[in-house]
Protein backbone atom coordinates (compact mmCIF):
# COMPACT_ATOMS: atom_id res chain seq x y z
CA UNK A 1 0.00 0.00 0.00
CA UNK A 2 1.76 3.32 -1.14
CA UNK A 3 1.25 6.09 1.55
CA UNK A 4 -0.65 9.10 0.32
CA UNK A 5 -1.08 10.55 3.57
CA UNK A 6 0.98 9.92 6.68
CA UNK A 7 0.76 10.60 10.76
CA UNK A 8 3.74 10.61 12.55
CA UNK A 9 3.17 10.27 16.51
CA UNK A 10 6.81 10.13 18.13
CA UNK A 11 7.28 11.06 22.16
CA UNK A 12 10.09 13.63 21.51
CA UNK A 13 11.35 15.52 18.47
CA UNK A 14 13.84 13.42 17.30
CA UNK A 15 12.18 10.10 18.08
CA UNK A 16 11.49 9.71 14.52
CA UNK A 17 14.48 10.66 12.84
CA UNK A 18 16.87 8.03 14.40
CA UNK A 19 14.43 4.97 13.29
CA UNK A 20 12.47 6.28 10.44
CA UNK A 21 13.90 9.29 9.02
CA UNK A 22 14.73 7.74 6.14
CA UNK A 23 11.16 6.01 5.23
CA UNK A 24 10.16 9.88 6.16
CA UNK A 25 11.93 11.31 3.46
CA UNK A 26 11.07 8.44 0.88
CA UNK A 27 7.44 8.67 1.44
CA UNK A 28 7.60 12.52 1.15
CA UNK A 29 9.76 12.21 -1.78
CA UNK A 30 7.07 9.76 -3.14
CA UNK A 31 4.62 12.30 -2.87
CA UNK A 32 3.10 11.44 0.15
CA UNK A 33 1.86 14.35 2.34
CA UNK A 34 3.61 13.22 5.70
CA UNK A 35 2.68 15.36 9.57
CA UNK A 36 4.48 14.91 12.15
CA UNK A 37 2.68 15.14 15.93
CA UNK A 38 5.38 14.97 19.12
CA UNK A 39 3.76 14.70 22.40
CA UNK A 40 6.67 15.91 24.58
CA UNK A 41 8.16 19.12 24.59
CA UNK A 42 11.77 17.69 25.67
CA UNK A 43 12.42 20.17 28.43
CA UNK A 44 14.63 17.69 30.55
CA UNK A 45 17.09 16.52 27.40
CA UNK A 46 20.01 18.81 28.58
CA UNK A 47 23.03 18.53 30.86
CA UNK A 48 23.49 22.36 30.23
CA UNK A 49 20.48 23.89 28.99
CA UNK A 50 17.52 25.44 31.34
CA UNK A 51 13.95 23.73 30.69
CA UNK A 52 13.01 27.10 29.28
CA UNK A 53 15.70 27.26 27.03
CA UNK A 54 15.67 23.38 25.46
CA UNK A 55 11.91 23.78 24.70
CA UNK A 56 12.15 26.74 22.42
CA UNK A 57 15.39 25.14 21.14
CA UNK A 58 14.30 21.52 20.66
CA UNK A 59 11.31 23.22 18.62
CA UNK A 60 13.21 25.38 16.53
CA UNK A 61 15.03 22.09 15.74
CA UNK A 62 12.24 19.93 15.15
CA UNK A 63 10.80 22.53 12.51
CA UNK A 64 14.55 22.40 10.89
CA UNK A 65 14.52 18.69 10.81
CA UNK A 66 11.01 18.93 9.00
CA UNK A 67 11.98 20.81 6.72
CA UNK A 68 14.68 18.96 5.74
CA UNK A 69 12.54 15.54 5.32
CA UNK A 70 9.68 17.31 3.21
CA UNK A 71 7.27 17.04 5.91
CA UNK A 72 3.71 18.81 5.62
CA UNK A 73 3.52 20.29 9.35
CA UNK A 74 4.85 19.47 12.81
CA UNK A 75 2.25 19.94 15.83
CA UNK A 76 3.39 19.86 19.75
CA UNK A 77 1.15 18.35 21.97
CA UNK A 78 3.54 19.87 25.08
CA UNK A 79 3.30 17.52 27.35
CA UNK A 80 6.02 17.71 30.35
CA UNK A 81 8.59 15.58 28.97
CA UNK A 82 9.63 12.16 31.34
CA UNK A 83 6.31 13.03 32.85
CA UNK A 84 3.39 11.62 30.58
CA UNK A 85 2.35 8.98 33.21
CA UNK A 86 1.36 11.79 35.35
CA UNK A 87 -1.36 12.73 32.77
CA UNK A 88 -4.41 10.34 32.34
CA UNK A 89 -4.09 8.11 29.90
CA UNK A 90 -7.74 8.71 28.20
CA UNK A 91 -6.81 12.33 27.99
CA UNK A 92 -3.71 11.58 26.09
CA UNK A 93 -5.25 9.28 23.59
CA UNK A 94 -8.11 11.70 22.89
CA UNK A 95 -5.54 14.29 22.29
CA UNK A 96 -3.64 12.31 19.30
CA UNK A 97 -7.24 11.15 18.14
CA UNK A 98 -7.54 14.27 17.20
CA UNK A 99 -4.56 14.79 15.62
CA UNK A 100 -5.75 12.05 13.49
CA UNK A 101 -9.35 13.02 12.63
CA UNK A 102 -7.87 16.24 11.44
CA UNK A 103 -5.03 14.72 9.30
CA UNK A 104 -6.75 11.41 8.21
CA UNK A 105 -4.17 9.92 7.76
CA UNK A 106 -3.49 6.26 5.41
CA UNK A 107 -0.41 5.60 7.09
CA UNK A 108 0.47 5.79 10.88
CA UNK A 109 4.16 6.02 12.10
CA UNK A 110 4.35 5.15 15.95
CA UNK A 111 6.00 3.71 18.96
CA UNK A 112 5.10 0.06 18.96
CA UNK A 113 3.31 -0.47 22.70
CA UNK A 114 4.46 -4.04 22.48
CA UNK A 115 8.35 -4.03 22.04
CA UNK A 116 10.11 -5.39 24.46
CA UNK A 117 13.15 -3.73 26.94
CA UNK A 118 11.17 -0.18 26.82
CA UNK A 119 12.53 1.63 29.70
CA UNK A 120 11.10 5.30 28.94
CA UNK A 121 7.53 5.94 29.72
CA UNK A 122 6.57 8.85 27.40
CA UNK A 123 7.64 5.95 24.71
CA UNK A 124 5.43 3.31 25.86
CA UNK A 125 2.81 5.71 26.91
CA UNK A 126 2.88 7.37 23.15
CA UNK A 127 2.68 4.16 21.89
CA UNK A 128 -0.21 2.67 23.48
CA UNK A 129 -2.43 5.84 23.45
CA UNK A 130 -1.61 6.35 19.23
CA UNK A 131 -2.05 2.67 18.92
CA UNK A 132 -5.74 2.59 20.41
CA UNK A 133 -6.29 6.86 19.10
CA UNK A 134 -6.02 4.98 15.42
CA UNK A 135 -8.09 2.32 16.34
CA UNK A 136 -11.01 3.87 17.70
CA UNK A 137 -10.60 6.82 15.65
CA UNK A 138 -13.87 5.67 12.95
CA UNK A 139 -15.74 4.76 16.33
CA UNK A 140 -18.24 8.46 16.56
CA UNK A 141 -18.95 7.54 20.27
CA UNK A 142 -15.10 7.78 21.04
CA UNK A 143 -14.71 11.91 21.62
CA UNK A 144 -17.85 12.50 19.83
CA UNK A 145 -17.21 16.58 20.15
CA UNK A 146 -14.49 15.90 17.10
CA UNK A 147 -17.24 14.56 15.20
CA UNK A 148 -19.51 16.49 13.16
CA UNK A 149 -20.62 14.30 10.24
CA UNK A 150 -19.65 10.62 9.76
CA UNK A 151 -17.17 12.10 7.44
CA UNK A 152 -14.65 13.04 10.57
CA UNK A 153 -14.29 9.41 11.08
CA UNK A 154 -10.93 7.92 10.34
CA UNK A 155 -9.81 4.39 9.47
CA UNK A 156 -5.95 3.99 9.53
CA UNK A 157 -4.85 1.39 6.75
CA UNK A 158 -1.24 0.63 7.70
CA UNK A 159 0.81 1.34 10.84
CA UNK A 160 4.83 1.26 10.67
CA UNK A 161 5.77 0.60 14.47
CA UNK A 162 9.17 1.84 15.19
CA UNK A 163 11.45 0.45 18.43
CA UNK A 164 14.81 0.40 19.94
CA UNK A 165 14.46 -3.52 20.19
CA UNK A 166 11.64 -4.89 17.90
CA UNK A 167 9.73 -7.91 18.30
CA UNK A 168 8.73 -9.34 15.59
CA UNK A 169 9.84 -6.90 12.68
CA UNK A 170 8.41 -8.21 9.70
CA UNK A 171 9.41 -5.12 6.95
CA UNK A 172 12.92 -3.30 6.35
CA UNK A 173 12.45 -0.29 4.10
CA UNK A 174 14.94 0.77 1.69
CA UNK A 175 16.16 4.44 2.42
CA UNK A 176 19.63 3.69 0.56
CA UNK A 177 18.88 6.67 -1.54
CA UNK A 178 17.59 8.54 1.71
CA UNK A 179 20.19 8.21 4.31
CA UNK A 180 21.90 11.06 3.82
CA UNK A 181 18.52 13.85 4.15
CA UNK A 182 18.15 10.96 7.03
CA UNK A 183 21.44 12.38 8.71
CA UNK A 184 20.96 15.93 7.74
CA UNK A 185 17.67 15.62 9.71
CA UNK A 186 19.06 14.22 12.67
CA UNK A 187 21.92 16.85 13.02
CA UNK A 188 19.05 19.35 12.72
CA UNK A 189 18.87 18.71 16.29
CA UNK A 190 21.72 19.76 18.13
CA UNK A 191 20.52 19.76 21.54
CA UNK A 192 19.56 16.07 21.50
CA UNK A 193 22.62 14.86 19.66
CA UNK A 194 24.97 16.49 22.27
CA UNK A 195 23.16 14.78 24.63
CA UNK A 196 23.48 11.47 23.21
CA UNK A 197 27.05 11.75 23.19
CA UNK A 198 27.14 13.06 26.91
CA UNK A 199 24.94 9.82 27.65
CA UNK A 200 27.66 7.59 25.52
CA UNK A 201 30.19 9.04 27.21
CA UNK A 202 28.58 9.36 30.84
CA UNK A 203 27.59 5.27 30.07
CA UNK A 204 31.12 3.79 29.35
CA UNK A 205 32.94 6.14 32.17
CA UNK A 206 30.31 3.89 34.39
CA UNK A 207 30.97 0.81 32.69
CA UNK A 208 34.85 1.36 32.30
CA UNK A 209 34.65 -0.20 28.76
CA UNK A 210 36.18 1.42 25.39
CA UNK A 211 38.15 4.12 27.19
CA UNK A 212 40.04 4.70 24.17
CA UNK A 213 36.40 5.71 22.60
CA UNK A 214 35.51 7.75 25.69
CA UNK A 215 38.32 10.31 24.73
CA UNK A 216 37.59 10.52 20.80
CA UNK A 217 33.87 11.55 21.54
CA UNK A 218 33.10 15.31 22.19
CA UNK A 219 29.61 16.07 22.80
CA UNK A 220 29.98 19.77 21.18
CA UNK A 221 31.27 18.08 18.01
CA UNK A 222 29.03 15.07 17.14
CA UNK A 223 28.24 15.54 13.56
CA UNK A 224 31.18 12.78 13.11
CA UNK A 225 30.22 10.21 15.33
CA UNK A 226 26.62 10.49 14.52
CA UNK A 227 27.03 10.05 10.93
CA UNK A 228 29.19 7.21 11.52
CA UNK A 229 27.02 5.58 14.00
CA UNK A 230 23.65 5.42 11.76
CA UNK A 231 25.39 4.82 8.72
CA UNK A 232 26.88 1.56 10.40
CA UNK A 233 23.33 0.73 12.45
CA UNK A 234 21.73 1.24 8.62
CA UNK A 235 23.83 -0.77 7.19
CA UNK A 236 23.07 -3.64 9.47
CA UNK A 237 19.41 -3.91 9.50
CA UNK A 238 19.28 -2.99 5.20
CA UNK A 239 22.34 -6.03 4.74
CA UNK A 240 19.60 -8.51 6.14
CA UNK A 241 17.13 -7.39 2.69
CA UNK A 242 20.40 -7.31 0.14
CA UNK A 243 19.99 -3.22 0.87
CA UNK A 244 22.94 -1.06 1.58
CA UNK A 245 21.13 1.09 4.00
CA UNK A 246 17.44 0.20 5.83
CA UNK A 247 15.08 1.02 8.77
CA UNK A 248 13.05 -1.68 10.29
CA UNK A 249 9.43 -2.23 11.47
CA UNK A 250 7.09 -4.37 12.42
CA UNK A 251 4.23 -3.39 9.79
CA UNK A 252 0.15 -3.92 10.23
CA UNK A 253 -2.59 -3.34 7.88
CA UNK A 254 -5.20 -2.40 9.65
CA UNK A 255 -7.02 -5.48 11.19
CA UNK A 256 -5.75 -8.37 10.17
CA UNK A 257 -8.50 -9.66 7.64
CA UNK A 258 -5.67 -12.79 5.67
CA UNK A 259 -7.83 -15.45 7.59
CA UNK A 260 -11.15 -14.11 6.64
CA UNK A 261 -10.35 -13.34 3.07
CA UNK A 262 -7.57 -16.05 2.03
CA UNK A 263 -9.96 -17.29 -0.34
CA UNK A 264 -12.86 -14.93 -1.65
CA UNK A 265 -16.28 -14.84 -0.18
Amino acid sequence: MAPKRVIVVVAHADDMEFLAGGTVAKMAEEGAEVSEVIVTNNERGSYDLSSEELVEMSRREAEEAASVLGLKSVAFLEYPDGMLADFKFNEVRGRIMEQIRRIRPDTLITWDPFAPYETHQDHRITAMATVEAAGFANLPLYHPEQVQTRDDLVTVGQTYHIAKHHIDPNHVEDITGHIDKKIQALLCHRTQMELTLEGIKRSIRATGSYLDVYRSIDPKRYETFIDWAVRKHDAQVGQKEGFEFGEAFRLTMGDDLSSLFDEPP
